[in-house]
């Protein structure tokens, strides 16, 4: 198997290594010039190959021959492929989330949307940006190869959520549920589960998954929200909340 830049790649190539009791990550971000770049040239190169090839069928020979340095050097960085899909996943989660705080910050605050309305459109910028970033998809909805991949995608949806709901807050009069969190919480895993599936099968996420999520996921607010909230009065001289959103 060949990756769009002529990389050989060994199918499954994963599956002759040795589980670990940890994804191994020798460091997250070295701050060192050299050692700086040569993180970035592995994970670029690793996201040139995750355009035709699966994660899991990764390997760090495969990795070097594509960013043009030593396997040894690659293994220092991310000792395991986990760690690798670990630090994509972290990036990519970063991304999205500030994709979705811009999309929200550009929506015109009349008070003329729904929040199921709200909700969709959100969910529809998400989308398109999975189904337009194989990589993504890789890192986020392909195999966890190690279990502290599937609690960094727990946690991926938690500050997600708490991103949604903080943008829901400042358009709507929420009913005062200390729980909100949390539901947003699960709600990012209700379309996590659909949206990951549909991957899976058909390499992305198609309308009828996309559908089926939105219907699980409004059914599940409908338990804490009414079909009807009032949207909140706007303060003609209120200040921009992009960079408090960013931040949290």
């Amino acid at each position: 198997m060949k990756s769009s830049s002529g990389a050989k790649v060994t199918p499954k190539s994963t599956h002759r290594k040795s589980r670990s009791e940890a994804a191994q990550r020798s460091q997250l971000a070295p701050v060192q010039g050299r050692s700086r770049r040569r993180h970035e040239e592995i994970v670029d190169a690793v996201k040139r190959l995750l355009r035709d090839v699966n994660i899991e069928d990764l390997s760090h020979s495969d990795i070097a021959a594509e960013a043009g340095i030593s396997k040894p050097s690659v293994h220092y960085h991310f000792p395991t492929i986990a760690a690798l899909q670990l630090e994509l996943g972290r990036r990519f989660d970063e991304e999205l989330h500030h994709i979705l705080v811009e999309h929200s910050e550009r929506l015109p605050r009349d008070g003329k949307r729904t929040w199921q309305e709200e909700m969709r459109a959100g969910a529809l910028v998400a989308r398109e940006y999975f189904n337009a970033n194989r990589p993504a998809c890789e890192a986020l909805y392909g195999p966890m190869l190690h279990r502290e991949n599937r609690l960094a995608s727990f946690e991926h949806n938690s500050q997600t959520g708490a991103a949604m709901l903080k943008a829901l807050r400042r358009r709507f009069e929420l009913p005062p549920l200390p729980e909100l969190e949390a539901v947003f919480t699960a709600n990012g895993e209700i379309l996590d589960l659909f949206w990951s599936a549909s991957y899976l099968r058909h390499g992305v996420i198609d309308d009828a998954a996309f559908e089926e999520s939105m219907r699980a996921s409004l059914g599940y607010l409908r338990n804490f929200f009414p079909d009807l909230m009032p949207a909140k009065v706007i303060v003609p001289d209120e200040s921009s909340d992009t960079a408090e959103l960013v931040s949290d």
